[in-house]
C-alpha cells in the first residue's frame, strides 16, 4: 500500500553537491559535511539510516585524501536523495513487505554502523592509515551502503509491477460480464490498455513518486471492481441496472485518474523537451506571430464532468485512433449545447496519449483569438514545439520568408502546416474550437475552404473542429472538396433523455458541492433537480449559469433557487431545443439582472448598461478598475455593479484580472431587443459603440504625452529591450486600451461621427 505525501524538501541534500567545483580534497570535505547534515535529518524519516550515516561521516575524515573513497561517496549522495523519495511515499501500514524490506535495511545498516566503528578506531589506534587495504575497505563499505539502497528502491519497484499485473487481472475479468452497451465496453478497454502500457513501461526511477500516488488512487477503485466480478461470477448472472451502472462507474472512476496521471507524464515529457530546443530556434518560433492563450490548457476551461456526455466523447475518440475514417470531424451544435466543454475534454484525453499536435480555441472575446488569420500560426507554433522534425522545416521557412504569417490563408495552410506536416509524416490530431466565433466575411467559412484544399495531402492527421451551424459554417462543410471527408455529429439531436440525464448529473454534483459549504441539509430535493433539468431543455450552458447563480455570494443558495423556480417560462425563440419549446436562458438572464438591480433608477440604469454592455463590447477583456477609467464611471460604483451581477461574468472573484461574459449567450442575448426587451438593460449595439469611441479619444486626449516612455533618441522598437516594461509601467490600461482600440469601435459605429472630428 502507498501514501501519497508531498515533498517539500526533496532537494535539501543530494543537489548541494557538486562535484565539479573546487578542488578533490574540497570535494570530499563538502560529501562528509553533506553525510552529517542527511544524518541529523534522517531521524525523521528513516531513524535506522541516522547511525549508520553518521559512523560513514566519521570514517571519511580519515580516508578524504583517496580518490576511491571520494567517488564512492559522490556516488552516494544523489542515491540517498532518491532513498528518501522512495522512504517517504511508502508505509508499513497493511502491507508485510515492506514492513520485511524495512527489517532487511536496519539490519544491513547496523551492520554498516558497527564495520565503519572498527574501522574508525583502527585509524585511531594506529594514527596513520593504510593506503592500500583500509582505503578499499572503507570504498567498499560506502558502495555497500550504495547497493543495499538501490536494491531497496528495485523491490519496491517491483512491488508496483504486481500490482499492475494484478489490477489488470481484475478489470480484464470485468470484460467478460456480458451485455455491456458499447461506452462501458470502451471504458473497460481502454483502462486495461493503459494498465497494460503500465506494466510494460521501463522502470525509472524518477518516476516512483507518481507510480506510488497513481497507486494510492487506484486499489480502492480495484478492490470494488474485484468485488464486482466476484459477485456476478458466484450469481452467474448481470444485473441490467445495478451491475452495468456499477462497471461503468468503476470503469470511468479509474479512467479518470489514470488520464490524471498520463497528463502530469505528459506535460513532464512537453516541458522537458521544451527545455532542449536549441536557443536559436526558439528565439525564431517566439517571433512568430501567434494568439496568445488559445490553447486548450490556457484560460479557466472545464471538461465533462465524468460519468457525462458519454456517447458523443466515445464516438469522437473512436475517430481520432481511426485513420480509415474521415479526416475531419464537425461537432455541430446549438448555443449552449456544450461543444467548447467537449472540445476541452477530447484535447485533454487526446494530449494524455500523447497524440494531440496543437489546439485553437476560437474567443469573440479577444482579438487575435477571433481573428483567422492567427490560427495556422498558431497552431504551426505548438506543432513546432511538439515535434522536433516539424520544428526544423517551420524554423527554416521562418528563416527565409519570416512574413509568411502575413500571407494569404491559403499560403499559411500551405507553408505552415500542410507541407512540413507531410514531409516529416507526422500523425496527429489538431483541434479547433468555435469556428463560428471568428470573424469572417466570407459566404463559407475561409478557413474550411482552405482546409479542404490540402486535406487529402496530410492523411495522417486528423482535424475536430466545433461550432454552431450558421450559414457560412453550413455551407464550408458542403463544400465538393470537404463534404466527403468529414464525419458530422449534431450535438441539439442527441436524444433528449440522455441530454437530461447529463444535466441532472451535473446539478446533482454541482449543487451538492454547494449545499456542503452552505451547511445545507436535504438540499436541494430531486423535485427541485427535475424542475431544473425540466428548464434547462437540453442545454448545458443553462445548467452552468443556474450553479453560478446559486453559487454567488448576495444570498444564501436556498433564496437564489426560489428565484429561479419562480421564473415564467419564455418563448423567446434563441436557446430553444426540440425537447422543450417554453425554456430558454432569456427568463434566467432577466431575472439575475433584475434581481441585482431591483430598484428603477434611469441614471443608475444607464450606469449598468454602460458597465456591462463595455464588458461585452470591449476588442480585448478589461480589468474593472480599467472599464471605470474608459467609461468615465466611479471604481467603487462599478465593482458593486459585478458584484451584484457576478454569476453573469467570468472573473473568479479576483477583480484585478480582466473580466468577460461567462457565455457567448450573454451578449447574444443582451443585444437583442427581441430577447432583452427590459429597456433597463438591453444594450443598444450602435450607441454603445459610439460612447465607447467617444471615451477611447477623451483618454488618449488626457493621457499621451511627448515622449511618454522616455525612449532613447531615433530608437527602433526592437533596440529597447525593456520596451514592454516601460509601456506597462507608464501607460494605464485604460490608455493602452484606448491607443489600440479606438478604430474597431469607430468601424462599427453607424451613427453620424460629425461630432467627433474635433476629437480625432
Amino acid at each position: 500500500m502507498f501514501k501519497r505525501r508531498r515533498q517539500t524538501d526533496t532537494e535539501a541534500f543530494g543537489n548541494t553537491h557538486d562535484p565539479g567545483s573546487g578542488s578533490k580534497r574540497q570535494r570530499t570535505v563538502d560529501c562528509a559535511k553533506t553525510l552529517l547534515d542527511i544524518a541529523k535529518e534522517s531521524a525523521d524519516w528513516f531513524p535506522p539510516l541516522k547511525a549508520a550515516l553518521g559512523g560513514v561521516s566519521a570514517l571519511i575524515k580519515h580516508y578524504e585524501q583517496f580518490e576511491d573513497v571520494k567517488e564512492k561517496v559522490e556516488e552516494l549522495i544523489p542515491q540517498l536523495d532518491r532513498f528518501k523519495q522512495y522512504i517517504a511515499t511508502a508505509t508499513v501500514e497493511e502491507d508485510p513487505e515492506e514492513t520485511n524490506r524495512r527489517t532487511g535495511l536496519t539490519r544491513i545498516f547496523k551492520q554498516i554502523e558497527e564495520l565503519s566503528e572498527k574501522l574508525s578506531a583502527k585509524g585511531a589506534i594506529t594514527r596513520f592509515v593504510d593506503r592500500g587495504e583500509d582505503s578499499k575497505a572503507v570504498a567498499r563499505l560506502i558502495e555497500r551502503f550504495r547497493e543495499v539502497i538501490l536494491y531497496y528502491q528495485i523491490s519496491q519497484q517491483q512491488a508496483i509491477y504486481r500490482q499492475i499485473t494484478d489490477l489488470t487481472a481484475s478489470f480484464g475479468a470485468l470484460l467478460k460480464l456480458q451485455e455491456k452497451p458499447p461506452a462501458v465496453r470502451v471504458k473497460l478497454e481502454f483502462v486495461v490498455a493503459q494498465l497494460e502500457r503500465l506494466r510494460n513501461a521501463p522502470w525509472k526511477e524518477l518516476q516512483h513518486e507518481r507510480w506510488a500516488e497513481l497507486f494510492d488512487d487506484i486499489i480502492p477503485i480495484k478492490d470494488r471492481a474485484t468485488g464486482l466480478y466476484q459477485r456476478v461470477t458466484a450469481e452467474g448472472y448481470v444485473e441490467e441496472e445495478g451491475d452495468i451502472v456499477a462497471v461503468s462507474g468503476v470503469a470511468e472512476d479509474l479512467r479518470s485518474v489514470l488520464l490524471g496521471y498520463q497528463m502530469t507524464q505528459q506535460q513532464a515529457i512537453y516541458d522537458q523537451n521544451c527545455g532542449l530546443i536549441d536557443a536559436a530556434h526558439l528565439e525564431v518560433l517566439n517571433n512568430c506571430r501567434r494568439a496568445q492563450g488559445a490553447e486548450y490548457c490556457h484560460g479557466d476551461r472545464r471538461g465533462c464532468l465524468k460519468g457525462t456526455r458519454d456517447t458523443v466523447l466515445t464516438e469522437i475518440e473512436s475517430w481520432t485512433k481511426d485513420f480509415d475514417k474521415s479526416p475531419v470531424f464537425w461537432l455541430n451544435g446549438l448555443a449552449g449545447t456544450g461543444k467548447s466543454t467537449i472540445a476541452q475534454t477530447i484535447s485533454e484525453r487526446v494530449f494524455a496519449e500523447a497524440r494531440l499536435g496543437a489546439s485553437f480555441f476560437c474567443s469573440r472575446d479577444f482579438e487575435d483569438r477571433s481573428n483567422l488569420r492567427f490560427i495556422f500560426p498558431t497552431l504551426a507554433f505548438q506543432l513546432a514545439h511538439k515535434c522536433p522534425d516539424f520544428r526544423s522545416h517551420l524554423v527554416s521557412l521562418l528563416r527565409s520568408n519570416p512574413d509568411v504569417v502575413h500571407e494569404s490563408l491559403y499560403s499559411q495552410m500551405k507553408k505552415l502546416i500542410a507541407e512540413p506536416l507531410r514531409k516529416t509524416g507526422v500523425s496527429t490530431v489538431i483541434v479547433i474550437d468555435a469556428l463560428d466565433e471568428c470573424k469572417d466575411d466570407e459566404p463559407s467559412s475561409a478557413i474550411l475552404s482552405v482546409l479542404g484544399r490540402f486535406v487529402g495531402q496530410i492523411p495522417k492527421v486528423k482535424f475536430f473542429i466545433t461550432g454552431r451551424p450558421e450559414p457560412r459554417i453550413r455551407t464550408g462543410f458542403r463544400l465538393p472538396l470537404l463534404v466527403d471527408s468529414t464525419d458530422v455529429f449534431v450535438l441539439h439531436d442527441v436524444h433528449p433523455s440522455l441530454i437530461n440525464n447529463d444535466i441532472r448529473l451535473f446539478l446533482r454534483h454541482e449543487l451538492a458541492e454547494l449545499a456542503q459549504r452552505h451547511r445545507l441539509e436535504r438540499w436541494p430535493s430531486d423535485e427541485h433537480v427535475d424542475l431544473l433539468c425540466h428548464r434547462a431543455a437540453g442545454l448545458f450552458v443553462y445548467a452552468v449559469a443556474t450553479v453560478k447563480f446559486l453559487s454567488s455570494n448576495i444570498h444564501l443558495p436556498k433564496k437564489q433557487l426560489g428565484v429561479i423556480l419562480e421564473l415564467p417560462e419564455s418563448t423567446a425563440p434563441e436557446g430553444k431545443t426540440r425537447y422543450n419549446p417554453n425554456t430558454t436562458l432569456d427568463s434566467l438572464y432577466t431575472s439575475i439582472l433584475e434581481a441585482a438591480i431591483s430598484e428603477v433608477d434611469p441614471e443608475v440604469d444607464s450606469r449598468v448598461r454602460t458597465t456591462i454592455g463595455t464588458i461585452v463590447l470591449v476588442v480585448n477583456p478589461l480589468p474593472p478598475r480599467a472599464i471605470a477609467e474608459l467609461m468615465g464611471l466611479d471604481p467603487d460604483e462599478v465593482m458593486l455593479f459585478l458584484t451584484l451581477t457576478q454569476s453573469l461574468f467570468a472573473m473568479g472573484g479576483d477583480f484585478n484580472k480582466p473580466i468577460k461574459p461567462f457565455h457567448k449567450s450573454f451578449p447574444d442575448f443582451i443585444t437583442d431587443p427581441s430577447r432583452c426587451p427590459n429597456p433597463r438593460f438591453y444594450i443598444s449595439l450602435g450607441h454603445l459603440h459610439l460612447e465607447l469611441l467617444t471615451n477611447c479619444l477623451r483618454v488618449m486626449n488626457d493621457g499621451l504625452e511627448q515622449d511618454l516612455l522616455s525612449l532613447p533618441e531615433y530608437a527602433l522598437n526592437s533596440e529597447v529591450k525593456d520596451l514592454q516594461a516601460r509601456i506597462n509601467n507608464r501607460v494605464r490600461t485604460a490608455l493602452q486600451y484606448a491607443c489600440r482600440s479606438w478604430y474597431n469601435h469607430l468601424a462599427e459605429n453607424r451613427s453620424d461621427i460629425v461630432g467627433l472630428i474635433s476629437q480625432l
